[in-house]
């Protein structure tokens, strides 16, 4: 089976709990594909947006992935969201510039055109949406964009940057999603490490 992993900064903490559940590996070569403590388990380390792709072609069995990537999801999904790891917790969020009057169709900016185009729909807003891979909270203070919508965690670089959250959209945390095809056919050892990695994780939360 093969385990993939987002990099970045989620990457230790998922480690530790792998860890906990007597998964571990070493990841200090660059080997893309690593085995792990457990015979038949080898993990893999990719970006965050490629995750879901691996996991719904069944290349890859398992992964761990943000709801904030699976929300803007277009393809039918050949996978199951089976576990929330209560890890890398932060928001969607609305914001701009702390001013009042906006043009009669908005511009807003995100990395995030789904989650910022059905969020509109449901408010009858209509809106010009513009896709950026950057540093979003630029786009108003250059004057690219009213508003921008993107991910949240303290607050501190909206305020940094003169912007003010202003609406909640989605609360945001990493996900476990497993092939549908590899649940049938490993139904039994993933579904054991669903079990071991609930228990450390409820008791998390308790603490």
């Amino acid at each position: 089976m093969l385990l993939v992993l987002p990099k970045g900064r989620l990457l230790k903490e998922i480690k530790i709990l792998l860890q906990e559940i007597g998964i571990s590996f070493d990841d200090s070569s660059r080997k893309l594909v690593m085995d792990t403590s457990i015979r038949n388990l080898k993990v893999a380390i990719l970006r965050s947006w490629d995750i879901p792709k691996f996991v719904n072609k069944g290349i890859a069995d398992m992964g761990f992935v943000g709801k904030d990537v699976l929300n803007e999801l277009e393809e039918e999904e050949n996978f199951y969201e089976y576990l929330d790891l209560k890890m890398g917790k932060c928001r969607l969020s609305l914001a701009s510039l702390e001013k009042d009057s906006f043009s009669n169709k908005p511009i807003v900016a995100t990395k995030y055109p789904i989650s910022t185009k059905t969020f509109f729909a449901s408010k009858m807003q209509n809106v010009e949406i513009i896709s950026l891979k950057g540093a979003i909270e630029i786009a108003p203070i250059l004057g690219l964009s009213d508003y921008i919508v993107d991910l949240v965690q303290t607050g501190k670089t909206l305020e940094e940057n003169g912007l003010k959250e202003l609406e909640v959209i989605k609360d945001i945390s990493t996900r476990m999603i497993i092939n549908k095809s590899s649940f049938k056919l490993n139904n039994k050892e993933i579904k054991d490490l669903i079990v071991s990695m609930e228990k450390i994780i409820n008791e998390k939360v308790k603490s």
